[in-house]
């Protein structure tokens, strides 16, 4: 008998093979970094059905938030002006754009908020977020760093967008996250501060009329007091009301800097404790509507012309719509800088790792071809 040769273990279709086969590592690898896993918070109900679970799309994602900036002046005169540096992302729309749907001459409710985001554990809503990227969302950090103690993977996080609904409709779009970064100085110590964090999703969003990414404002931008804003989510009606609303809520939000915030809360506290320091905004209802339990980490908006932008992230209160008391927000803007390092780090990390990849196994392609 004729011993029939092997076949070859080398050449470039091995080396495609071996690229083919180590690519999801890869991509652990460019997500993960040095980043540890985190515990999520624990639920707070809502339970939900898996709707439609995301795909990888058909086109690439943009990985930086879309910045703005405003000039100063009387709230009303103020212009918008897109920010004109490498810091903008070249396939993504504008952000900050709402489609609605027409019915009969009124406004649908369906699409009226695109960006706003469930955080999920296990499927069920824990806290609220907002979409800035095809890739990204953003949210509170206490929604993250709640139970120390407990070792859970960030595999069990998921979020959901493009519906106004928590459960019982096919429209929402359901996509795990793949990566959390904490801000590094994020503390509740004393009072909460540095109160946000990233979420990086395992596979970059296609926009529609429901889903859009929320504009992201410059260090440099403040909104003026006293500036009719929104804040939504599917936290507590009543301040001992169910855990969640079934549906999207929405509350409209008057500015207050935090200097006269933190005064109304010392004295609703009844301490000379300093409460809110510089990095939040606060928010206040003259007929005591506010954010509750189970709107954390959701968005502060405010519009402008046509375009929203997010100034807020939700943080905490006392009680919920209590008179005298606002909510406090983790201020955007100041926090501007971090969100596009954050996202540029994680850009930039994949071409490197699969760089060096082939620099390893192309060597050893070609000594097994030899």
């Amino acid at each position: 008998a004729i011993a029939e040769p092997m076949a070859s273990l080398g050449g470039p279709h091995t080396l495609l093979v071996w690229l083919l086969l180590l690519q999801p590592w890869l991509t652990e690898a460019s997500e993960d970094g040095s980043a540890t896993s985190l515990p999520p918070p624990a639920p707070s109900g809502g339970d939900a059905k898996n709707r439609t679970v995301a795909q990888p799309p058909l086109r690439g994602a943009s990985e930086v938030p879309k910045l703005v900036e405003f000039s100063l002046g009387d709230s009303q005169r103020w212009g918008l002006f897109l920010r004109g540096s490498p810091c903008h992302p070249v396939l993504t729309p504008a952000c900050g754009q709402v489609f609605l749907k027409i019915l009969g001459g009124h406004d649908s409710e369906e699409g009226k908020w695109p960006w706003q985001v469930s955080l999920r554990v296990r499927n069920r809503h824990v806290c609220g977020a907002s979409l800035v990227t095809e890739r990204w969302v953003l949210t509170a950090g206490h929604c993250i760093l709640r139970d120390m103690s407990s070792s859970h993977s960030r595999y069990q996080y998921s979020v959901m967008m493009g519906d106004r609904k928590l459960q019982g409709t096919l429209s929402g779009l359901v996509v795990p996250v793949s990566r959390v970064v904490v801000h590094p100085q994020f503390s509740t110590s004393g009072t909460v501060k540095n109160d946000l964090a990233l979420l990086r999703l395992r596979y970059p969003v296609n926009f529609t009329g429901v889903i859009q990414p929320i504009c992201i404002p410059e260090k440099t931008f403040r909104v003026q007091a006293g500036t009719r804003c929104w804040v939504t989510g599917w936290g507590r009606k009543q301040e001992f009301g169910p855990l969640v609303s079934e549906v999207l809520q929405e509350i409209d939000q008057y500015i207050m800097y935090y200097e006269k915030c933190n005064g109304l809360l010392q004295m609703a506290l009844r301490t000379d404790k300093d409460l809110v320091q510089e990095g939040v905004i606060c928010g206040y209802n003259s007929i005591g509507k506010d954010s509750c339990q189970g709107d954390s980490g959701g968005p502060l908006v405010c519009q402008y012309s046509t375009t929203w932008v997010q100034v807020g992230i939700v943080s905490w209160g006392v009680g919920c719509g209590r008179n005298n008391t606002p909510g406090v927000y983790t201020e955007t803007a100041l926090y501007a800088k971090w969100l596009v390092a954050v996202v540029n780090k994680a850009a930039s990390l994949y071409p490197v790792v699969l760089l060096l990849l082939l620099c390893v196994v192309l060597p050893l392609g070609l000594l097994v071809t030899l």
